[in-house]
């Protein structure tokens, strides 16, 4: 409420300033007349004409916009309200200037040649263009608080919409760790234990650390790390696991989760699809905000390829909500399936 009154007193002082200043050096140019007491005369004439008539004309004004601007069937009521109100308030002015200012303000001075048509036209092109003025900037404050608020919907519909991604990824990647356990279980591999200590860890990360838009680099490093591990004990000597990467600055923020889809498929639908020995080497570098992902696996071509799962599509689109620039990109060759992933990351 401050704002808004500190916001209106900021249009009338400024404009009642200039109408002085103008009208001012008009009486004295054509008067010759004191200083100060032509400033006393030009004050109070431009003072109560902008309280009495100005004001609440502008205000009626906005009333009727504010009524009738949004419906385009009363479009002609806003016209004929807006006109309406101009005429009245040019017809107050004359009076006042004709009846009150001369008579009362100036009347120590001889003042002729006002009255008639063109001081009516006068006081109608002095009401307009305040009206005008004080219209296109309450447009103007408005548009702008529409677009506040359409970024403000817009960034809590991105935020929601990223939640939702999220929610639905943190069951799927649950879903395909307790597949791995399972497959321990039925095995009766002494190692079940230490790969529910390590499920445990993981799942702490997602249901927790996910949260917050961002994480470092070093984070998600460590996340791929523990993940790998519980992959290794799953399948044993018959894969060959190589994760090397390099990062100028650890600190670096990246969207949490945004590695594990391209590794997690390489190990469902490379390792996990195959009785043979497989591998899969995972390459990973940052620099100057450029994360560069590349993960090679071994592949059975024979096999039935199956669709997408919901773990890329999910990332693809939450790319598309956190970043301007990426790019993901698939090459399944013969023998081995190539996966790529650039971003480039934000400033945070």
């Amino acid at each position: 409420m401050q704002k808004r009154w500190l916001r209106h007193l900021l249009f009338w002082i400024p404009y009642l300033i200039l109408e002085v200043y103008t009208e001012f050096y008009w009486m004295k140019v054509q008067y010759q007349q004191p200083v100060w007491s032509t400033f006393i005369h030009v004050f109070w004439e431009e003072f109560l004409q902008i309280a009495i008539i100005k004001v609440p004309m502008v205000y009626l004004m906005l009333h009727f916009i504010t009524r009738f601007a949004h419906q385009s069937k009363n479009l002609w009521k806003l016209i004929l309200s807006l006109i309406s109100v101009l005429i009245l308030f040019s017809c107050f002015g004359y009076l006042y200037l004709m009846d009150f200012v001369i008579p009362y303000i100036y009347s120590h001075l001889e003042i002729v040649g006002l009255g008639g048509f063109g001081t009516m036209v006068n006081s109608f092109m002095d009401k307009i263009f305040v009206a005008c003025v004080a219209i296109a900037l309450n447009e103007y404050i408005n548009s702008q608080r529409l677009r506040e608020r359409e970024r403000a919907l817009l960034k809590e519909k991105t935020e929601t919409e990223l939640n939702f991604l999220k929610s639905q990824i943190n069951p799927h990647f649950l879903f395909n760790t307790l597949n791995n356990i399972y497959a321990l279980a039925r095995k009766k591999s002494d190692e079940t234990p230490d790969v529910v200590l390590k499920l445990s860890k993981l799942l702490r990360f997602v249901l927790y650390e996910t949260k917050d838009k961002f994480i470092t680099v070093s984070r998600e490093i460590e996340f791929l790390n523990d993940y790998i591990d519980l992959q290794k004990i799953r399948f044993d000597k018959r894969l060959a696991v190589s994760f090397k990467y390099e990062a100028d600055d650890l600190q670096t923020q990246i969207m949490p989760l945004t590695l594990i889809p391209f590794v997690e498929n390489a190990f469902k639908h490379g390792a996990g699809q195959s009785t043979k020995e497989s591998f899969i080497e995972i390459s990973l570098k940052v620099k100057n905000r450029e994360l560069n992902l590349t993960v090679l696996n071994s592949f059975e071509t024979l096999l039935e390829p199956e669709p997408d799962g919901i773990g890329l599509k999910n990332l693809h689109r939450q790319l598309e909500l956190c970043y301007d620039e990426f790019n993901m990109k698939t090459e399944p060759g013969p023998n081995q399936f190539r996966a790529e992933l650039f971003i480039l990351l934000n400033q945070v």
